[in-house]
């Protein structure tokens, strides 16, 4: 007599798989609004059906030659189903960034053989009339190769065969010094980084995520499309990155968690403080008050804030979120502080392409401002070559760090030495937090000798209500030792029209050039001589910036 036993096998650990686990929990949860929520919506198992259908077409078919599959187009549901669909048939998603030049898209397409796209209607001409032999396929319905048409009820994937050391997408960098660098990204790093992001924060299925920023960017990638959608929550895209439709797009959907980068995060504080100060004179101090209040119970760990300054976040339509996430670049701490002490949970993070990418992050229960809080779990974290003060170089090391750079040793080796990732980034750690100092290539040496790091002067510069952008930087004295520290400063044109009586029509740049004098000579008197802005010079302008707002600090160096 024999004895059957049956026998499991265990699945992959690949994003497919973790999806499907995912979906089978409730599946008829919505997973995707478009346009702000006013668009078409997509169940959980409405995706994962498309996906199969769609990954099995990809593993079928002849379309593609080769392992890399672009993708460019505007953030939309069907981003994240492309995307999914092409890692579970085992491909490599190659996301690409709309607003890069002809140029950089074409090194993208040299550098990773891409013969098949995914796109939207507004990139399908420009791809179909520069490269003829594109297998493309499209999200527009009117399109022959619109790409529901591609798909067949009969031919569904079962299961993603991708394995944990697959690359799942191949990430180009900004390039701002030279050729792009292509950041592979295996399924097994971005899994790795999931797992540390669901043990940091407490998900819940009712969570709705607004998602603002470009989804080709890792930090958006991971953080806003499949973290939310690894813990069944609703992703809603939002119509465009203008203040009055973000917050009609978050009162819409009663959206509770929004993820973006500092720039976004300033310009809403500087639109509630003005708020705050065209109020009557009782109202403001009454504010004050509140806020001082706020502040006290926050140092014995309370969270005041979020009963007191109700009325507040109602009126500006922002009551419903319950967790700001920031990330992208440092911001500074009194912005940080400021939405927490009016009731916001609001996250700092440190991350980078390369770790999938976080690395660290500040808890709920456990935020200190300035920090970048503390490593995620299976994350190493700690600091090289420490100054006497403690600042060195961040390196890291875990699962979430990628194999390397795609056909390019040299870098590798650069980034990677005995296993730990070089970030080039400079901080130092105290009691388990993390705080980043600056950028080692952006650091400014004084004729001293002292290292002087451009961040924190921005951040003393971003202090003042009347300056909406900084950047500062070092440019070498004339026949002397060390650097100048110099800066370009882009006011707050409506907050010098309240303060100052600033024409903002015909803004003159003389009287204005004025008021920055007297308020950079203030800002200067409170910081040590080293620390000091020397010259500056002001543009009405907005500073340049990347798709994901990071500004171009080369430029006006």
């Amino acid at each position: 007599m024999h004895t059957i036993v049956e026998t499991k096998t265990k699945k992959k650990t690949n994003l497919f798989n973790r999806f499907a686990l995912t979906v089978q929990k409730n599946p008829d949860h919505i997973a995707f609004k478009a346009s702000g929520g006013k668009g078409k919506s997509y169940s959980y198992k409405e995706v994962l059906l498309l996906v199969r259908k769609l990954a099995d077409f990809i593993s079928r078919s002849s379309i593609s030659s080769n392992n890399e599959i672009g993708l460019i187009s505007e953030n939309r549901p069907e981003w994240g189903i492309a995307y999914l669909a092409i890692s579970a048939a085992g491909k490599t998603v190659v996301p690409i960034d709309a607003n890069l030049k002809e140029k950089e898209i074409a090194y993208i397409f040299d550098h990773s053989n891409i013969d098949t796209m995914f796109t939207s209607v507004r990139f399908e001409a420009f791809l179909q009339d520069n490269y003829n032999n594109l297998n493309l396929i499209s999200f527009n319905e009117a399109s022959p190769n619109y790409w529901m048409n591609q798909l067949s009820d009969d031919n569904l994937l079962e299961e993603s065969l991708a394995d944990e050391n697959d690359v799942a997408v191949l990430i180009y960098t900004s390039g701002t010094t030279g050729d792009p660098k292509a950041v592979e990204l295996t399924h097994g790093n971005l899994i790795s980084n999931l797992d540390g992001i669901q043990a940091a924060f407490e998900f819940q299925k009712d969570d709705i995520f607004l998602s603002l920023l470009p989804l080709h960017h890792t930090f958006e990638a991971t953080c806003g499309f499949l973290t939310p959608l690894m813990n069944e929550c609703t992703i809603v895209y939002a119509r465009s990155l203008k203040s009055k439709e973000i917050v009609e797009d978050i009162k819409f959907n009663q959206a509770t968690i929004m993820i973006g980068v500092p720039l976004l995060f300033e310009k809403m504080y500087h639109s509630i403080l003005r708020s705050i100060n065209a109020a009557p004179k009782s109202k403001q101090i009454l504010f004050k008050t509140l806020f001082q209040l706020s502040g006290l119970s926050w140092k014995s760990g309370g969270k005041l804030g979020k009963k007191i300054f109700l009325s507040l976040r109602v009126k500006g339509g922002l009551d419903s979120i319950r967790m700001f996430i920031s990330g992208g670049a440092a911001i500074p701490p009194h912005i940080s502080k400021f939405y927490n002490y009016i009731g916001f949970d609001f996250i700092q993070g440190f991350g980078m392409t390369e770790c999938s990418p976080v690395v660290t992050a500040n808890r709920p229960e456990d935020i200190r401002f300035g920090s970048c809080g503390i490593p995620l779990i299976d994350v190493e974290v700690k600091i090289t070559d420490k100054d006497t003060f403690g600042v060195g170089e961040i390196i890291t090391r875990g699962k979430n760090v990628t194999p390397g750079y795609r056909n390019n040793a040299k870098e590798t080796s650069n980034l990677i030495k005995d296993g730990w990732l070089y970030t080039g980034d400079l901080g130092k750690i105290v009691k388990g937090h993390l705080y980043i100092t600056g950028r080692k290539k952006n650091l400014i040496v004084s004729a001293a000798g002292k290292n002087i790091y451009p961040e924190q002067i921005e951040e003393n510069l971003l202090g003042s209500n009347l300056i909406m952008e900084a950047v500062v930087f070092g440019r070498a004295k004339q026949g002397k030792q060390g650097e100048d520290v110099c800066a370009i400063i882009v006011p707050d044109m409506e907050q010098l029209q309240v303060e100052h009586n600033v024409d903002v029509e015909k803004p003159n740049l003389e009287s204005i050039r004025a008021i920055f004098d007297a308020e950079v000579k203030r800002i200067n008197a409170e910081v040590t001589e080293h620390k000091r802005v020397n010259s500056f010079e002001v543009q009405l302008e907005e500073l340049e910036k990347t798709s994901t707002k990071k500004v171009k600090r080369f430029i006006y160096t």
